[in-house]
């Protein structure tokens, strides 16, 4: 009977010790599973960034090469000072928009920063609190042992 009580004992401990350890690795799982996916919203901010720099880029160089082209034709002065005009109106709305969308993108992109420092802040906790309760079940454990060895020496006295 005794080696029984003693195996239940065991697989008691056993289940007691791994049952947090099962449920603490979900948190931790599902932290890792939203810090990759801000990771990959990142990326792609990031890559959506670089396009749009480069179209605007394009279009800026586009206004800015028909402006040079317009300066440089001969022609009627009043037609030609309209059409730089205009083209210049344009070229300064672009650039403008440009400076918007850039502020936009890069305040995107520190949220998005934050957000992962967020997560990985609560990766971290998640772990700790894994570590302290892996501590404090060892603890229990020890004093759980003490306390069986203290009822056995008890036990042998008698």
């Amino acid at each position: 009977m005794k080696p029984i009580f003693s195996l239940l004992r065991i697989v008691a401990a056993c289940v007691i010790v791994a049952s947090p350890l099962w449920a603490a690795t979900d948190p931790l799982t599902e932290a890792l599973q939203r810090q990759n996916q801000s990771r990959q919203q990142l990326n792609q901010l990031q890559l959506e960034q670089q396009l749009n720099q480069l179209k605007r880029n394009q279009e800026l160089n586009r206004l800015q090469q028909q402006l040079n082209q317009i300066q440089s034709q001969s022609g009627d002065p009043a037609r030609q000072q309209q059409e730089v005009n205009q083209l210049q109106r344009q070229l300064n709305q672009l650039q403008n928009e440009q400076q918007l969308n850039q502020a936009r993108d890069q305040l995107r992109l520190l949220q998005l920063e934050n957000e992962l420092r967020l997560k990985q802040l609560e990766q971290r906790q998640i772990k700790e609190t894994d570590r302290d309760q892996q501590f404090k079940q060892l603890q229990q454990r020890q004093e759980s042992d003490r306390v069986e060895e203290q009822l056995r020496q008890l036990q042998n006295r008698r």
